[in-house]
């Protein structure tokens, strides 16, 4: 596209978490305001590509997903944007939850909200300073509100010259029909095994087979494989968390106690943290699946991952795995809603019983 010179005003970034989408968006605009560009990267040396690195780059603009805090009422991606350029440098394949913990907005839900429109127009249709194209990177466009989709329509669908937006989401039915029609689609696949696994090993200094156990494990999600990384000096494993839970759901009568201590514990967290727990479990009744009807060698986790999991496999079967991931799709869609996550887990729990002695 850059190589043509026909470059959509208005792009739509499209790839599961973990699948570089942020990166790439990154390097493109790089690319485009290169000084020297070369056939299939920028040179990564001019005055430009050495701003970009640092996100400093006076033509580069974000819109990222926050909320209010006790220093700020009103909030704007402007007002974060020291701790986003830190938090982009030291981790590019950085996800929602590691970016609402450095702003501290753990407890909420960042949206994008009407506020950021007005800021969005007044700077792409300043003159560009130093580069040719003026770029507008929204990260999780899918968290705009409806209020800051209509406001947008306009400027989106007629832009000012040299100007491009590059819209990024993991979820195409969170973005409004009218902004999907005024943008052009560019499909992110996951990278590929051996991509990944060289990537650990040179950039991480991972020894080659636990690399690549752990890019299976994490289903080739380049975000997940990091935070297995870092799992591994941290406290539980997120298997051995939902393992936990599923022993406190069959022994419900016993384990009603330790339960409701476990319920209060989960009420704590982030609602990205509790709704990724969810989307975990679905994940991995998807894997006990396969290694209950095809044998563990088929399924995602190592010997030692599964071991766990292996006598619990044996309770997902055709007759429940619809009810299991279907039960869990419906709490990961309320705590989207912000239901109270006391009532939701509990009831959770016990719905999970009932599958479970199907």
């Amino acid at each position: 596209m850059a190589g043509s010179g026909r470059i959509a005003h208005a792009l739509l970034f499209m790839g599961q978490t973990g699948s570089g989408t942020l990166p790439l968006a990154v390097a493109f605009a790089q690319y485009l305001n290169c000084e020297n560009p070369l056939p299939d990267d920028s040179c990564g040396q001019c005055p430009s590509c050495r701003q970009y690195e640092k996100l400093s780059h006076p033509d580069l603009h974000f819109v990222v997903p926050v909320n209010s805090t006790d220093e700020v009422k009103k909030p704007r991606t402007d007002d974060f944007i020291m701790q986003w350029r830190q938090a982009f440098t030291s981790n590019p394949y950085l996800t929602l939850n590691d970016w609402y913990q450095a702003i501290g907005i753990e407890k909420k839900q960042g949206i994008i909200a009407a506020e950021e429109s007005a800021g969005i127009t007044h700077k792409l249709f300043l003159k560009s300073f130093s580069g040719r194209f003026k770029v507008l990177i929204m990260w999780y466009a899918d968290k705009m509100n409806a209020a800051t989709s209509n406001k947008l329509l306009k400027i989106i669908e007629e832009p000012p010259d040299d100007s491009v937006f590059i819209l990024i989401t993991d979820r195409y039915d969170g973005i409004l029909p009218t902004i999907l029609s005024r943008t052009q689609m560019v499909k992110v696949p996951q990278p590929d095994t051996e991509t990944l696994v060289g990537y650990l090993k040179n950039e991480k200094h991972i020894e080659v087979n636990r690399a690549r156990s752990m890019v299976r494990l994490a289903g080739n999600n380049i975000s997940e494989a990091l935070q297995l990384l870092r799992s591994d000096k941290e406290s539980e494993q997120p298997e051995q968390v939902f393992l936990n839970w599923l022993r406190m759901c069959w022994n419900i009568s016993k384990d009603y106690k330790k339960l409701y201590t476990w319920v209060e514990e989960m009420a704590r967290l982030s609602r990205d943290e509790q709704r990724n727990f969810l989307v975990f479990g679905i994940s991995t009744a998807r894997e006990c699946m396969i290694a209950n009807l095809a044998g563990p060698q088929h399924a995602r986790y190592n010997e030692q991952t599964f071991a766990g999991f292996e006598r619990f496999s044996k309770m997902i079967t055709p007759h429940n795995i619809e009810n299991f991931t279907k039960t869990l799709q419906e709490g990961a869609f309320h705590i989207e809603r912000n239901a109270n996550a006391k009532i939701l887990f509990l009831d959770l729990s016990f719905r999970m019983h009932h599958i479970l002695r199907m």
